[in-house]
């Protein structure tokens, strides 16, 4: 009954999958004995234990169906965390027999008292594996390629129509050299500003959309191709989200406060199948030195089509990235409190967490996805989450200071795309394979044997 019962929370998790199943079938009849997935030895199984299999298997397909059922996202990690262990054997062995593709290597656990360094196995490392699900992201001969030399910092939002990556750049102070510009609003000396640019990934031209912003930062698309932006504000000019028609250049403010209550500095951005606006207004404008004044506590926030602005969580340190599932039924939200503003405090939060979204919308189930370190354990030792990104098949891609770490759904290290300092990222392409790096110097782009999820305007164009 254990085993049947074992059964349902993989079936749960995974799904009904024949190559799947047939891992499992071996976990349970052999009883112990390392028999890999895909292997043709006889199973052994007794017509009422494959009966009570495939009963287990109909209602668990059933039960997936049921929408935020109250279990599902607790069942569905233990589900993975389950199957894990049972094979955890496939590990070991994938270790020393997989053949590594060019650049990877794997990642091993050292020792301060040993003198053992925490790490990649081997130098100038590109691809550190902690798990053999890296590799299948990678594919057999991943290459990370410089796209630009460019202050490319937040934002990373592909723009199908005319194969267009839109970005911020860098945060600068004004002085009275850089006045000269050809927009009508010019800020003024000793002021902050950031630039809404683009990339050509046909040509590889970097051009400039806003050469003056109210501090732009994170950026979406909503479901009609316009842009929507992070404008965090400063001085006493509150932030707000901005919507831009990228053809026309046209803007407009779509929300700049909660109860008559002033935006902080919004950060990042995400937007719903069902057209509502979600986005974290953490307190950097204050903790960088653009703004004087905390309004309120950092919060998520939710923008109702009607314009109505809701908090839907709080209790954070630094509310920054944040990303939806594929099938919106999880909220995945960073945590970037390590970073004060522009110091360290290794007291403060550098965490994935992972809320479950009910059938109303509102969030539940808030827990600890992952808490994000360093893979060498060079200074800062302890991570700084920033822009997160999910593929289709639920695994989470994190902008970190050692590059982008890739975590399974339940929040399992995968694996690290080594390149200094990653604030964010993006998935662009005709298939949606290709991510992009940000890094404040220049944007680099790895295609992998995966596809990006939530991006509602572009998977309208993906090619198969």
């Amino acid at each position: 009954m254990v085993e049947v019962f074992a059964l349902f929370l993989t079936l749960q998790g995974y799904g009904f999958h024949e190559n799947r199943l047939e891992g499992i079938l071996c976990a349970f009849t052999m009883k112990g004995e390392a028999v890999p997935p895909g292997s043709q030895q006889r199973h052994g199984l007794k017509p009422l234990t494959l009966v009570a299999m495939i009963i287990v298997a109909i209602f668990s397909v059933w039960f997936s169906q049921i929408p935020n059922a109250p279990w599902s996202m607790r069942y569905e990690d233990d589900a993975e965390n389950f199957l894990a262990t049972q094979l955890d054997w496939i590990t070991g062995a994938a270790k020393k027999q997989q053949k590594l593709p060019p650049g990877a290597c794997f990642w091993q656990q050292g020792s301060l008292i040993k003198g053992i360094p925490t790490g990649p196995s081997e130098p100038n490392c590109k691809f550190q594996v902690r798990d053999p699900e890296f590799l299948e992201i990678l594919g057999s001969a991943p290459e990370l390629k410089l796209v630009a030399k460019t202050d490319a910092h937040e934002g990373g939002v592909y723009h199908p129509d005319n194969n267009e990556f839109y970005f911020s750049s860098s945060r600068h102070t004004v002085s009275y050299t850089t006045l000269v510009t050809s927009s009508d609003e010019k800020p003024s000396a000793g002021e902050q500003n950031t630039e809404v640019k683009k990339i050509s990934l046909s040509t590889g031209e970097v051009t400039t959309v806003f050469p003056v912003t109210d501090v732009a930062n994170g950026m979406v698309l909503d479901k009609d191709g316009h842009l929507l932006i992070c404008q965090q504000g400063q001085g006493k000019k509150p932030g707000y989200i901005q919507r831009v028609d990228v053809k026309t250049l046209n803007t407009s403010i779509v929300a700049d406060n909660w109860f008559g209550v002033p935006f902080n500095s919004p950060n990042d951005v995400v937007v719903k199948s069902d057209g509502t606006i979600w986005f974290t207004d953490p307190v950097y404008a204050r903790a960088q030195g653009f703004k004087s004044k905390v309004h309120v506590e950092g919060q998520l926030y939710r923008i109702r089509q009607d314009g109505v602005v809701d908090a839907m969580a709080s209790n954070f340190q630094r509310p920054n990235g944040l990303a939806f599932s594929e099938d919106e039924k999880r909220l995945y939200l960073t945590d970037t409190g390590f970073l004060k503003g522009e110091e360290y405090d290794n007291e403060m939060r550098h965490h994935i967490y992972v809320y479950e979204v009910r059938r109303d919308g509102t969030l539940s189930s808030r827990r600890l996805l992952a808490s994000v370190g360093i893979y060498d354990g060079s200074a800062p030792g302890l991570g700084l989450p920033d822009g997160i990104k999910v593929d289709t098949k639920g695994r989470i891609y994190v902008g970190s200071p050692d590059g982008v770490q890739v975590f399974s759904r339940s929040g399992k290290p995968l694996g690290l795309i080594a390149l200094p300092d990653v604030v964010n990222l993006g998935f662009a392409g005709e298939k949606l394979n290709q991510l992009y790096f940000l890094n404040d110097a220049s944007i680099h782009m790895i295609e992998l044997q995966a596809t990006g999820a939530g991006l509602h305007y572009a998977s309208k164009y993906k090619k198969q």
